[in-house]
């Protein structure tokens, strides 16, 4: 991994710059190129403006794995709000959802309750997404998603190209006939585990992504949601 990208990935995880550096113009300048802002009034606006060209989006919730209940309630009903704007302003975006936000660390049962009480008001033409996190936490997350969509068909998966084991997983995701958003993958992972060059990654993005457009994933009425950052 380029020494860059080393060190912005630490920086992400600092407590302190995070709180610093947005009281910064240069530095919310710089942001606003990838981010529209820190409410979820900002993100709907922006989402509303891509809209209108065509574009539709995926929301999300940025933020660090919880360590009470009660923080993981208050982010439940956050995205439970947000989904009232996006129907209120009748907007075609949909909800990508960090699981360890709702509480998957603390007890799955209790995540799967909150997730469920969001799931269950999603429409059923809507998709409703599930963040991939760090090595550790795939097969936990992924059979916490075959879980759920037990109870709401309508749950999509996020896989990372960067990750040898994803081909499998894609497969695997594709026989299901399970909606996948693919993306490159942003977490700092030992090259045992994941391409470290870039080329690499890019490489194995394109083979995915040519499996998730293929004929058997079509076949099995896959929907596939291409995110390259």
């Amino acid at each position: 991994m380029k020494p860059l990208r080393s060190a912005l990935l630490r920086a992400s995880q600092s407590t302190w710059l995070r709180e610093r550096i947005p009281r910064y113009r240069f530095a919310r300048r710089t942001v606003e190129r990838f981010m529209p802002g820190e409410e979820a009034e900002h993100a709907l606006a922006a989402a509303q403006r891509l809209e209108q060209t065509g574009l539709h989006t995926i929301v999300s919730h940025l933020g660090e794995n919880v360590a009470h209940r009660a923080e993981a309630t208050v982010v439940t009903q956050h995205y439970l709000d947000v989904l009232e704007k996006i129907r209120e302003r009748e907007m075609r975006s949909e909800l990508s959802i960090k699981l360890t936000q709702l509480g998957f660390d603390l007890d799955e049962d209790f995540c799967l309750e909150n997730f469920l009480e969001i799931a269950t008001q999603v429409p059923p033409e809507k998709m409703l997404w599930v963040d991939m996190e760090q090595s550790p936490y795939v097969d936990p997350i992924l059979g916490f998603i075959r879980r759920a969509r037990k109870t709401c068909p309508n749950v999509g998966a996020c896989v990372q190209a960067y990750l040898f084991r994803t081909e499998r997983d894609v497969e695997a995701l594709i026989a299901e006939g399970a909606a996948v958003r693919l993306v490159k993958g942003a977490y700092n992972e030992p090259p045992e585990i994941a391409y470290p060059r870039k080329a690499d990654v890019d490489e194995n993005y394109f083979r995915l992504a040519q499996m998730l457009l293929g004929t058997d994933a079509r076949r099995r009425g896959v929907r596939a949601a291409i995110g390259t950052h």
